[in-house]
């Protein structure tokens, strides 16, 4: 089985203040550089054979950082930017708790929360597909570096599980720029290895 490493992007400040990102284009602050850069130290003497990111500058510069290290060209692929997150957009929970109690409450229990933009089972469709894709005709001992989004790696860790999208709160967010290990093939279960390791990750200030 093919190896997948999914490095969540570095932090912003949007991530700092709390606030919803979805597809908003916020770059990395100082201590998502550092992330990054700690994350491609990590990932270096690992060997990867391929580097893909989403498209969102966040999670672009830090496969950048990544590849730099590696030696790999990222190829960026929009079907693995974050969830759109509509009219939440920028808000924090308690601004959108506040706004829309009836969305804030249906997300609480599961479900997709906002009505502009994407629901989180859209977005597991594409980012599955995304995966399935770049695993076609990839030998079992590949090991493939996916750039991406909190949002994201739930869904997939979800698919690997075998959970439905609503068990997504049931799994943790964690720092950004985790690493979180999947074993996978074309066809076939994937094997969950390890979720949210944050032990590469310097002390945040």
């Amino acid at each position: 089985m093919a190896t997948l490493f999914l490095v969540r992007h570095g932090e912003t400040a949007w991530n700092r203040e709390g606030r919803w990102q979805g597809q908003h284009d916020e770059p990395l602050s100082d201590l998502g550089r550092a992330q990054a850069a700690a994350t491609a130290e990590r990932l270096q003497p690992l060997n990867p054979h391929a580097l893909h990111a989403s498209d969102l500058s966040r999670a672009w510069s830090t496969a950048l950082a990544i590849g730099e290290a590696t030696g790999l060209t990222p190829l960026s692929d929009p079907r693995l930017r974050e969830v759109d997150v509509g009219e939440w957009r920028g808000l924090t929970p308690a601004e959108t708790a506040a706004r829309y109690p009836a969305g804030y409450a249906r997300w609480r229990e599961g479900g997709t929360g906002w009505r502009d933009g994407e629901t989180y089972a859209a977005m597991r469709v594409r980012a599955v597909a995304a995966i399935e894709e770049l695993l076609r005709g990839r030998d079992a001992d590949s090991r493939i570096v996916v750039v991406t989004h909190g949002g994201v790696i739930r869904a997939l860790v979800l698919h690997s599980l075998g959970l439905p999208d609503e068990r997504r709160r049931s799994l943790g967010t964690g720092p950004t720029a985790t690493l979180t290990t999947i074993e996978a093939a074309n066809e076939g279960p994937w094997r969950l290895v390890s979720f949210n390791d944050s032990g590469h990750l310097p002390p945040e200030p």
